[in-house]
């Protein structure tokens, strides 16, 4: 009976379908409001929501010196109390009408983003205008804040996945600011009066984009924009310039001590370029093939032919002005200097060797494929417009992203892999107990050793 039922249910799977889902961006209608607020429009009816987006071109990169964290401090205080209203009250007018309203500052962009029913979007503009334009900061809700990034950072030497995150940004990206974490110290150092300058130094409309997609039509969302940020209109918007990151000549092996570590954790990494670089497609297609899950180079390589570790992988850091990949795996102490090799091996077939035709196919066919489903709600599709703007992406770009996937060719993720995979130009940091590792990693070159608050000890 189960040999039946077993043979039935092969027979009914269905086959595999060769097509993919092709991607059409919605017509995007822009305008420029008389305060010189950039508003983005998608109509998209489906559902009776809006959803709103809203973003700057400020981050943790503007934190200033001696005081990094200043712009998570923002981020988390601002919702929480203007001029007119208390936290409790915001809350409670959110809570009211059914909406969500949130904040995020990454290392490029601070965002807002909030959704509420076509019937109380009014409610919420109204509110999320204030929140931007009105903050009070409050300084109980910003002593809060403070107290639980003190404790994160606290618990964070405990993660090896932050001691080593922390300490390849540095050696790849400073003097950038992207090379810059906040420590106990520096936000010790921030006051209330920081909070209130950063927000009077960076929030502008000059320097913003509001994005309204869902069920709502474009004279309904110009009025309303402009009803609510129409007359926003602060001083000059302070503009940064930031130092580059210096490419490195030679390789750096960096050991992070963590005693009584069984575990050697590894990151492997260099410089790359701008989030709106023209090579951007080309290293997303080597990096899936290299080690974009189960399926990549380094996780055959170093787990299921030399069962170092459960797991090896690499990923691409994009930003605005400079970008990095990294390599990552958690191996046996014993097998930390092999599994490094292990990794250099793979960096070198990929730049001798053409990829094979259908290596490369089911790489793009997993990048093809997954893009339209990641984004198929209004909600994906507002934050797709404002990444298209904040990170300078040019008009059309995801209604070409498909095609340019499809476009590479196998001599093209060589060409890559030899530009952008470096002889020498690697950081190799190792988190791990350093009285069991450094002897074997100077085979590699000399090891710098830092402790668990990142200072150099060596």
């Amino acid at each position: 009976m189960n040999n039946v039922l077993k043979k039935k249910s092969r027979k009914m799977k269905p086959p595999i379908d060769a097509s993919l889902l092709e991607f059409k961006f919605p017509e995007l209608m822009e305008s420029r409001l008389s305060s010189g607020l950039n508003l983005l429009i998608i109509e998209r009816p489906e559902l009776p929501k809006v959803y709103l987006r809203f973003g700057m071109n400020v981050g943790q990169k503007s934190d200033p010196d001696k005081r990094a964290g200043l712009s998570q401090l923002v981020a988390n205080t601002i919702k929480k109390g203007t001029r007119s209203k208390s936290y409790s009250e915001i809350v409670q007018t959110i809570e009211q009408v059914g909406g969500e309203l949130d904040t995020l500052v990454n290392e490029d962009f601070f965002v807002i983003h909030a959704e509420f029913l076509k019937d109380y979007v009014k409610t919420g503009l109204e509110l999320m205008s204030d929140v931007i334009q009105h903050p009070s900061f409050p300084e109980p809700e910003m002593e809060k804040e403070r107290y639980k990034q003190v404790a994160d950072l606290e618990n964070e030497k405990s993660s090896p996945d932050f001691l080593s995150q922390r300490r390849i940004e540095k050696a790849i990206f400073i003097p950038h600011p992207y090379g810059t974490y906040k420590t106990q110290q520096s936000l010790q150092e921030i006051q209330h009066a920081d909070l209130v300058h950063f927000h009077e130094q960076f929030f502008g409309p000059q320097n913003s984009f509001l994005v309204m997609a869902g069920d709502i039509t474009a004279g309904e969302a110009e009025g309303l924009a402009g009803k609510f940020f129409g007359k926003w209109s602060p001083d000059n918007v302070a503009v940064r310039e930031f130092p580059n990151p210096v490419p490195l000549s030679k390789q750096r092996i960096q050991l992070v001590h963590r005693p009584g570590s069984e575990q050697s954790h590894i990151l492997i990494g260099n410089i790359l370029f701008p989030r709106n670089h023209p090579d951007f497609v080309k290293m997303s297609l080597l990096n899936k093939i290299l080690g974009g899950g189960g399926s990549g180079r380094l996780f055959m390589n170093l787990r299921e032919e030399k069962g170092y570790t459960y797991g090896a992988y690499s990923s691409l850091l994009a930003r605005k002005e400079s970008g990095a990949f990294i390599a990552n795996a958690e191996v046996r102490t014993e097998v930390t200097l092999p599994a490094i090799e292990a990794f250099h091996e793979e960096f070198d077939r990929i730049k001798q060797e053409v990829v094979p035709a259908d290596e490369l196919k089911n790489a793009k066919r997993f990048l093809r494929g997954i893009f339209p489903l990641q984004n198929e709600t209004a909600a994906a599709i507002a934050s797709l417009a404002l990444r298209q703007r904040l990170y300078e992406l040019g008009d059309d770009y995801w209604n070409r992203y498909q095609q340019k996937i499809e476009a590479v060719t196998a001599k093209d993720i060589q060409k890559t892999a030899q530009k952008y995979l470096p002889e020498q130009g690697y950081v190799i940091v190792i988190v791990g107990d350093a009285e069991k590792l450094e002897k074997s990693l100077q085979a590699l070159g000399e090891v710098e050793i830092y402790d668990l608050n990142d200072q150099k000890v060596n």
